[in-house]
């Protein structure tokens, strides 16, 4: 047991920063973790942009994965997760956008990969807009893992029941879904799972989120690694390492997935997303960005950006990736932007990145790592 305390309250998973006080915001604080390995910086360094639930504790989940494949990563507390403070949801990019710079300096990096799942493709995209210079010059790079469609353009049966909750009962969202993972839900799953069992509670719709569009569940049994496997330690140390890792977080605030799944639905108004409040509008922006930096830097390397899709995705169905897609399938992408698509065969929304052998975490460090 002494052997997992000091593993799971280890330092480099629960650090602090302060962002400053702006005329829309108090002084905020902002909770992080990095992997255990971060003090070795001959290793490249991702910065990851968590799904609806994900959090700082991100980081300890993967710690033994990222050690292996030789990478280190920065894992967040998005405001009101965790121990980070709440912000209103109107701010709650814009905050994201001041705490980026704010955090890399902390951490005395200049330079990172950026990484993203569901959610996090909102933060990650106006993370590579509005903070460009943060890639490595050399080999910049950005990797989303199953990325966020609005319901609007995906027609996922899911997102479409959720999208009709009375935006106040999303005040309890985070409590149920406390309560489901806690008890009910496997604790493997991210925030399709969430969703899925949460908002099957709230609407009593069973498992209608269920449908032929390509949004059935897969593959969820193979993708679960045994504690031991996981963390990389004697089964019986690691026992308890996946106990008190639960204990803990379900201790702190899940407030954040309240405010997220709203985010994500744009039930708080429009310019929630920020600069990429339209995917196909944003695409053209980007495009603009990298054509006038390859114009100053004729030999700059292009900007590479992998999208790995889950064979099935319970948040944003076929229609949904097709859609996504289509938004970059414009004039001038392909001159300034190396893009790629890659399908997961076997896997679902959260395995997309839980499944450390369907999924897209591997071929993404290896790209970076071994160049392939």
């Amino acid at each position: 047991m002494d052997e997992a305390i000091k593993i799971v309250c280890a330092k480099n998973f629960h650090q602090r920063l302060w962002v400053p006080a702006t005329p829309e915001h108090e002084r905020l604080r902002v909770i992080y973790s990095t992997s255990s390995n971060f003090d070795d910086d001959s290793l490249p360094a991702f910065l990851f942009c968590g799904p609806m639930f994900g959090s700082r504790w991100n980081c300890l989940d993967f710690d033994y994965f990222f050690r292996q494949n030789k990478v280190r990563v920065i894992c967040v507390d998005r405001p009101s997760m965790g121990g980070s403070t709440s912000v209103d949801i109107s701010i709650r990019v814009k905050v994201w956008l001041e705490t980026v710079p704010i955090l890399l300096q902390e951490l005395n990096v200049k330079h990172v990969h950026l990484l993203s799942h569901s959610a996090g493709t909102i933060y990650v995209l106006n993370t590579l807009y509005h903070h460009r210079d943060i890639l490595y010059p050399d080999r910049p790079q950005i990797a989303m893992l199953a990325p966020w469609v609005h319901n609007s353009h995906s027609n996922a049966t899911l997102m479409n029941i959720v999208s009709k909750i009375p935006n106040s009962l999303f005040g309890s969202w985070s409590n149920i879904t406390k309560f489901v993972a806690g008890r009910i839900m496997p604790a493997t799953a991210w925030s399709g799972g969430a969703l899925a069992w949460s908002g099957g509670a709230l609407t009593a719709v069973g498992n209608l989120f269920q449908s032929s569009s390509g949004t059935e569940d897969v593959a969820k049994d193979d993708a679960e690694l045994t504690p031991e496997e996981k963390y990389g330690v004697p089964d019986e140390i690691a026992q308890h390492i996946e106990k008190l890792r639960m204990k803990y977080c379900l201790a702190e605030s899940w407030a954040a997935g309240n405010e997220d799944a709203m985010l994500c639905l744009k039930k708080g108004g429009t310019g929630l997303w920020g600069i990429c409040e339209e995917y196909p509008e944003y695409v053209q922006s980007l495009v603009s960005l990298e054509k006038s930096r390859r114009n100053t830097t004729d030999l700059a390397p292009k900007l590479s950006i992998r999208v790995f899709f889950a064979e099935s995705d319970v948040m944003i169905g076929k229609e949904g990736a097709a859609y996504f897609k289509q938004c970059w399938a414009r004039d001038g992408v392909q001159d300034v932007i190396d893009l790629q698509f890659h399908d997961l065969p076997g896997t679902n929304h959260d395995s997309a990145i839980l499944d450390v052998k369907k999924g897209g975490l591997k071929p993404v460090f290896e790209e970076v790592t071994q160049g392939v």
